[in-house]
């Protein structure tokens, strides 16, 4: 039985995107003929009220939690300790836990995990295959969080660099992300497999969803997911602002993150009462919950389009929902769009122009699930979860 270690800081029971779809990757390659162990870190996400087993078995999968400190995710200094301590201990394990003739699937959660991994395999000789999620350091340019010209950015890029093109195989999630692998990290032959929506889920008829909140007579657009850095807020919420007065609009906003935040705080000051803050959706009600919605909001700056994709996307097409996408740029979900029929394109600051649209939707019914259907037909043609974790077990037999 060939032995696979999979590393993410997140896995389940925590609600992030991208433990939730290493779950579901683990879980299937383990009924699969591998001997799959997960190395993750110790939960910290909202919510989280009890301490998770540092050992158990979930789905067939042995999972280790390494220690990390907890500070609550919303505090960066927090968060970034979080993701040294963990980094730490993964790099212990990477050097004297992961045996000689395993293959390591590696994500981008943390940042420096490949370098872990880079630095055990020169110990402990097994095959490293990465799937890129999020590319660092691009990230923190493209949140202005540090310059590309500066010392430690070009020694953290040559690190990263050298790190991947260490790899046996590297994968990555968009076309975009793909070209700039290619053409600015020098790598070869980078898979494309799209992400991976986790859940299994039939699409809901919006009214039973709504009537449970008394939502029946309202178009309900639906922010779910991380609102961090890469996702500005000022355009919605410009158009909720011109729409205060129209009571059969409203926004629902649910999920954690910085800017997530400054819209919630904006709206408090700013008087909005169509705007509805929650929290995570918990795992057992994302399909009513996904199910709430007539259309779904992604945002994708253009300074992102090359370094991450909005993971919530497949989750919109998956639940049957038309999509708003509010971007500066052309990425794989705009030519989704124009392509399909499976939603609206809007560009940053185009709030009067997302506020029409909104009013035409909420008037013309058949539009909306016209959109829906196109969606959920895309996600079964295109995007269905088969179909990309057959990818990834080819990927991993190819290392």
């Amino acid at each position: 039985m060939r032995a696979l270690t999979v590393i993410n800081q997140q896995y389940p029971p925590e609600v992030a995107s991208t433990g939730q779809i290493f779950c579901a990757i683990s879980e299937y390659m383990a009924a699969h003929g591998w001997d799959v162990t997960v190395a993750t870190g110790t939960p910290y996400y909202p919510g989280m009220q009890k301490k998770a087993p540092r050992r158990e078995e979930m789905g067939g999968v042995h999972v280790r939690r390494l220690w990390n400190t907890t500070f609550s995710k919303r505090s960066f200094l927090g968060k970034l300790l979080n993701l040294l301590t963990f980094e730490m201990s993964l790099l212990v394990h990477c050097v004297l836990r992961i045996g000689k003739d395993q293959t390591v699937l590696v994500a981008t959660a943390p940042p420096m995990a490949v370098l872990c991994t880079a630095i055990g395999r020169f110990f402990r000789r097994y095959r490293v295959v990465m799937t890129v999620q999020d590319l660092y350091p691009d990230v923190l340019a493209a949140s202005g969080m540090s310059r590309p010209d500066s010392l430690s950015y070009r020694m953290l890029y040559g690190l990263m660099r050298r790190a991947m093109r260490s790899c046996r195989r590297v994968a990555t999630i968009s076309t975009d992300m793909q070209r700039h692998l290619q053409q600015d990290y020098g790598l070869e032959g980078v898979a494309l497999i799209p992400n991976l929506f986790p859940q299994i889920i039939v699409p809901r008829d919006s009214a039973d969803c709504k009537q449970g909140r008394g939502w029946q007579e309202k178009l309900v657009v639906q922010y779910s997911g991380n609102f961090g850095v890469a996702h500005e807020y000022e355009t919605l919420l410009g158009a909720a602002r011109l729409l205060r007065r129209e009571p059969d609009i409203l926004f629902q906003i649910a999920g954690a993150g910085s800017n997530y935040d400054k819209f919630r705080d904006a709206c408090r000051a700013q008087g909005l009462e169509n705007v509805v803050f929650e929290g995570y959706a918990p795992m057992n009600r994302l399909e009513s919950h996904l199910g709430t919605a007539d259309v779904s909001v992604v945002v994708l700056s253009k300074a992102f389009r090359d370094v991450l994709l909005p993971s919530k996307y497949y989750g919109i097409l998956a639940s049957g929902r038309g999509v708003l996408l509010i971007s500066g740029c052309v990425s794989d979900i705009t030519r989704d769009i124009r392509r399909e029929g499976v939603g609206l394109c809007f560009d940053h600051g185009q709030s009067e122009e997302l506020a029409g649209a909104l009013r035409a939707l909420r008037d013309d019914p058949a539009q909306v699930k016209e959109m829906g259907r196109r969606a959920r037909a895309l996600y079964e043609a295109r995007y269905g979860r088969q179909a990309i974790l057959e990818a990834y077990d080819a990927l991993l037999k190819q290392a």
